[in-house]
């Protein structure tokens, strides 16, 4: 008996200090610096035991959403280097984690796209097809009239990056594939690239993708340092221009 009681004196507060050591507060990420992947740079770390978690941006604090201990924030790059502190709180414990989204290089000034833009749909009677000529930081939705939906990511009145999805069955119509030649050929255009150029990879590239349907991504086109890349997804797939 008083063996048994010598044993459960030491195993007990060791059991305890396990218990402690699995809920001590903890942050991390996977790295000290992040580069641009389509329209935002994604920060991946892991966070436990915390009863707030935050990252600050830019003076904007934002909540951190966390599935399984593991988080993902997606902070749209910019042209300029972004510092992000990411903190958790637990009580009167604090743990935090400072890492930099790199600058990338923007596509074109926002003000004179936005312009040549709303003239080339107004040319083409496209009236109700208009960009704001004022944006603030950040991505914002453009919805045509057909109902796709583009996504401008703009900067310091830089336009960073372009972004669409489009659904395969839209293609398969004769109308979807105008609409979506036009756009392309359009946007392609007003940011410097060859329109027929883009248009003829991305053909050719969406055909062999078809050959393959494992595939979830396209060879990038490449246009007058202007970059397409194409993601593919189970309904549609994904397009993003950036020069970066």
């Amino acid at each position: 008996m008083k063996k048994l009681k010598y044993v459960l004196l030491m195993v007990i507060p060791l059991f305890f200090l396990l218990l402690t050591g699995c809920s001590k507060l903890s942050l991390s990420t996977t790295k000290k610096e992040y580069s641009p992947d389509g329209l935002v740079a994604i920060i991946k770390g892991k966070a436990t035991n915390y009863q707030k978690l935050t990252y600050t941006v830019a003076g904007k604090t934002k909540k951190v959403a966390v599935d399984g201990g593991h988080f993902a924030i997606s902070v749209p790059v910019s042209d300029k280097n972004q510092n992000v502190r990411i903190k958790a709180i637990n009580d009167d414990k604090t743990e935090t984690s400072l890492v930099k989204v790199k600058k990338a290089t923007p596509l074109k000034n926002y003000l004179e796209f936005a312009q040549a833009y709303n003239y080339t749909m107004l040319s083409t009677g496209q009236a109700d097809d208009q960009l704001q000529l004022i944006s603030e930081n950040g991505i914002s939705t453009h919805k045509k009239a057909d109902g796709t939906k583009w996504y401008l990511n703009v900067q310091n009145n830089q336009l960073m990056g372009v972004a669409t999805q489009f659904p395969y069955k839209d293609l398969k119509s004769k109308t979807g594939q105008k609409n979506f030649a036009t756009d392309l050929m359009i946007v392609s255009k007003l940011l410097g690239a060859d329109g027929q150029k883009v248009l003829k990879d991305f053909a050719k590239q969406t055909k062999n993708a078809d050959k393959n349907s494992t595939k979830t991504s396209i060879d990038p086109i490449k246009s007058n340092g202007i970059n397409f890349n194409i993601n593919l997804a189970t309904k549609g797939f994904y397009l993003y221009i950036t020069k970066y």
